[in-house]
Order: C-alpha cells, then structure tokens, then sequence
C-alpha cells in the first residue's frame, strides 16, 4: 500500500500549492487578480499562441480562459486577434505593456523559487532542475 504522507504526489502539490500563493503574495501589487499571470508566463514562453493552445497550456476550460484574457486585454496586458490561418481561432498577444511586466514577474518567481529551494545546495538544486525538466519535457513538447 502507498503511504501517501511520503509520497511524491503529495510533495509535488504541496510545493506547486505553496509556489501558487507566493507568486499571487509577490504579484499583488500588479493586480492581475488570481492565476492570471499564467497567461502571461504562457505568452513569455510563446507570445501569439492561440487562446485554446493557451489554455490547454494552463490547464483551465475555454471559458475561464476567456474571462481571465479579458480582463488582462481591459487592463491592456493582452490583445486578441482572429487567427488569419482559421478565423474561428482567435490568437493572443503580449501588449507593450503586458511585456513591460515580464522583468517583474520574472524576479517574482526567481525569488518564490529562491526561497522554496532554500533548504537545498547548488548541486542540489541543478539536480532538482534536471529531474524537473526531464518530467515535464513530454508535457512541454505538446
């Protein structure tokens, strides 16, 4: 049987929990209000991506996708497009403005990792970095 109190799945949600509400504690003062600087990182990452693709990204339903890129387009972070490729898709872009935060969103989660990496040495941490990115290749290459 599991033991699930030392387990990986739980230590995996308890540190993407704990990652959520720093990033949201650093980030308020922006005021994107919850869970929508995931757009953003997602446009850092490939700015222009398809508002679907985006969510699929983010793990959300089409409708939360819609109500959180519409309010980062009211606050002029964002801008959507109809795909000219397929006009029913609609495409997302960075705005200046969205852009501008990216340094700042940037040094917030450098420093949210900085402390949940804390109780680690730097080969530790570059081996915690590999196994990472080796876990989530599969699910990045999409």
């Amino acid at each position: 049987m599991t033991d699930i109190a030392d387990h990986e799945a739980r230590y995996l949600a308890l540190l993407n929990r704990q990652m959520l509400k720093e990033l949201e504690r650093e980030l308020a003062p922006l005021q994107l209000g919850p869970g929508r600087y995931l757009y953003l990182y997602g446009l850092y990452v490939r700015d222009g991506r398809r508002q679907q693709e985006l969510a699929d990204v983010i793990g959300v339903d089409k409708a939360a996708a819609t109500r959180a890129l519409s309010r980062l387009e009211h606050s002029g972070y964002v801008r959507r497009e109809p795909d000219p490729a397929d006009r029913r898709a609609t495409r997302v872009f960075l705005t200046a403005r969205g852009r501008g935060l990216r340094p700042r969103m940037e040094a917030a989660a450098e420093q949210c990792i900085a402390r949940l990496t804390a109780p680690l040495d730097s080969a530790e941490r570059r081996e915690l970095r590999r196994l990472l990115a080796k876990m989530a290749r599969p699910l990045v290459s999409r």
